[in-house]
């Protein structure tokens, strides 16, 4: 093992690039992690739990894991992983990981596609093998995990956002959650964590039966929607609150969902999380060290985004993670971007499901998953065993519609129009 340790540390210091070195996470973590490397409706998946512990389903986990005393699973070998990753905020806040698998400064050999906003067909190419890992809506791995027959088998290794979902609209009337009584809201996201998000939400302000939630395929939809239509309301996720913020006059954020999540979930504690990385059974237990890897890119990465802001965001229209430099400026401070691993994305996720479960076990798979679904790494090989202490939810919305804490992106409304003719082509 000692050669390995000696291997890695050679191949991470001089030939690294210096954007790519960790600098919140500890250098002794970063080269233990590369030692450790030397060493949906749309996806056709109905409820069929895998691995459910007996019992009627609700108690799916046991509140017990933990880190791992163990040897790593797999081969010490660099290998080849795909990654697949969707547009906006599960993408954006790692432009570092994408760099350094470019650049070749990682132990392993990443290779990296993004299918634009289209989260089921990400979802149905993993689970058809042409990924290793991925970054999903955070109930469809249970929702793939909880079916016989698919093929990925998936295991949880990394939150990657907590709450980004606003309720925008351009009449002042609407200041918080009960105003969208008889109301239609315009949402995307159906299948996905923000219907059953919005679904929860309503349900607790006992709004079921009174609001209308019309979802549609695309972001862009709905912007045409608060273009066209007086005092339309929508439900959006950033950055495309921040595009709204440019086409459409008048523009308001009265709502801040993860905060109405928050309020409701006092007593657990439970957050929202948006979107979760999976990695398969299969890949994770032949090549474990590579997933440390990942993980512990994506915890640099997500640091260098929010200590390095300016920086950051110059890469988006690059990697094609945004395709505004501008707009994802503006917008990256509000996404909730994090890069949780170990106990704390156990607890968190699990919390989530949990909830999401109560209300409606369908949009979860049917079942909670178990313990196993949950990945603990390897005692030692990640900082604080997974988690990354300081990330945390801002709000685009300041309770009376007048807007967020970040700048307002720099960027015309032909510039806009043009990028969303760009993202729809």
């Amino acid at each position: 093992m000692d050669s390995f340790v000696k291997a890695a540390q050679s191949s991470l210091s001089s030939e690294s690039h210096e954007r790519c070195k960790p600098r919140a996470i500890s250098r002794r973590a970063f080269v233990g992690a590369a030692a450790a490397c030397a060493s949906a409706a749309a996806l056709g998946l109905t409820a069929c739990a895998e691995e459910t512990p007996a019992g009627d389903g609700s108690g799916g986990v046991s509140g017990t894991l933990a880190p791992e005393d163990r040897e790593l699973m797999g081969s010490p070998d660099a290998c080849d992983v795909r990654v697949g990753y969707i547009m906006g905020p599960p993408s954006m806040g790692l432009s570092q990981v994408m760099l350094a698998g470019r650049e070749g400064t990682t132990f392993n050999r990443y290779s990296f596609e993004i299918i634009g906003v289209d989260y089921s067909t990400l979802a149905a190419r993993f689970n058809q093998g042409d990924f290793d890992i991925v970054t999903l809506p955070s109930n469809l791995g249970p929702i793939i995990y909880n079916n016989h027959e698919v093929n990925a088998s998936p295991r949880v290794i990394c939150l990657n956002n907590l709450g980004v979902l606003y309720v925008i609209t351009t009449d002042p009337s609407i200041t918080e959650l009960t105003d969208l009584s008889g109301r239609t809201a315009y949402a995307y996201g159906e299948g996905g964590t923000p219907e059953y998000t919005i679904e929860y939400l309503l349900h607790k302000a006992g709004l079921s039966d009174s609001v209308n939630v019309a979802f549609k395929s695309t972001p862009f939809e709905i912007l045409n929607f608060l273009q066209e239509e007086e005092n339309a309301v929508a439900i959006l996720p950033q950055p495309f609150v921040e595009v709204a913020k440019l086409l459409v006059p008048n523009l308001l954020v009265p709502i801040d969902l993860t905060e109405e999540w928050d309020y409701y979930n006092q007593d657990t504690g439970s957050q929202t999380v948006t979107t979760a990385t999976l990695v398969t059974k299969e890949f994770l237990e032949a090549h474990e060290q590579a997933v440390i890897e990942y993980v512990a890119l994506c915890q640099y990465s997500v640091q260098f985004t929010a200590e390095n802001l300016d920086e950051a965001a110059s890469y988006q229209e690059e990697l094609e993670t945004f395709l505004s430099n501008d707009i994802a400026k503006a917008a990256i401070p509000e996404c909730s971007i994090v890069a949780t691993s170990g106990v704390t994305m156990y607890k968190q996720l699990s919390g989530f499901l949990e909830a999401l479960y109560s209300l409606n076990p369908d949009s979860i798979g049917g079942a909670l998953p178990g313990d196993e679904f949950y990945w603990m790494p390897p005692t030692g090989y990640l900082e604080g065993d997974g988690v990354l202490e300081g990330a945390s939810h801002v709000s685009a919305a300041d309770g009376q519609g007048g807007g967020g804490q970040g700048d307002q992106a720099e960027v015309s409304s032909d510039e806009a129009e043009q990028l969303i003719q760009k993202m729809t082509e």
